[in-house]
């Protein structure tokens, strides 16, 4: 539907990594990725998730731009859903042994603190609010890992809040092209993440009485 051009996407919205990370990685990332489409996609959504830095979104969002038809956007949102799940795995065994020396070291001191809070109290709420939004999954999986969280409710509530954080943008883009990406700004990604949550909420009773009944079972079996 749209061509994607010579897009710069970390120029946009909630993705500006061009300060922390040398800008040859970042376009050497993105460039590679591009050349193996979604097998490219998903390899770097996958090891996002465990340890490199670059947000599979500067992928996403030019295929989706360039995306010509309905079923290719598809096909973006679920590689890089099923990249970013498989990969938090890795991130997760890497936080169950080395969790709190790589939280330090490479996650600021709030970003932890708010995760270690939406985990405390929400549980899988928190996991799936955090997996939407603008939040490095490799820090979740890590905070996950070095939590000891049981990986079942990890998996099902990440995965729902991945889809939906894939699922939004590439869309609008896909259906609005550039006007989309100069839209999304921080403030309005957060304001349709919290439309998401809303949306989502029976299927977060789901999940929380899913996480129930595995206590229970624990408990009696």
């Amino acid at each position: 539907m749209h061509e994607a051009g010579n897009l710069d996407c970390t120029s946009v919205g909630p993705l500006d990594v061009a300060g922390i990370v040398p800008r040859a990685w970042i376009d050497w990332t993105i460039d590679s990725a591009e050349s193996f489409g979604l097998i490219g996609l998903f390899a770097v959504s996958a090891t996002e998730a465990v340890i490199q830095p670059i947000p599979p979104d500067l992928v996403a969002w030019p295929m989706a731009l360039g995306a010509d038809s309905l079923l290719h956007a598809t096909a973006i949102v679920v590689f890089a859903t099923l990249g970013s799940v498989l990969g938090s795995l890795g991130g997760y065994w890497l936080g169950s042994f080395a969790g709190e020396l790589l939280l330090t070291r490479f996650v600021s001191k709030s970003s932890i603190r708010r995760l270690e809070i939406l985990m405390e109290r929400h549980g899988s709420f928190g996991v799936f609010f955090a997996a939407l939004g603008p939040v490095p999954y490799k820090a979740l999986a890590w905070t996950a890992g070095a939590a000891s969280m049981p990986i079942m409710p990890f998996i099902i509530s990440g995965a729902i809040g991945r889809l939906f954080r894939f699922a939004i943008p590439v869309y609008s883009i896909w259906f609005y092209g550039e006007t989309a990406l100069e839209w999304f700004t921080p403030a309005r990604f957060l304001v349709i993440s919290i439309l998401g949550l809303i949306l989502m909420i029976p299927m977060v009773r789901m999940i929380r009485n899913f996480e129930a009944s595995e206590g229970e079972t624990l408990r009696t079996g």
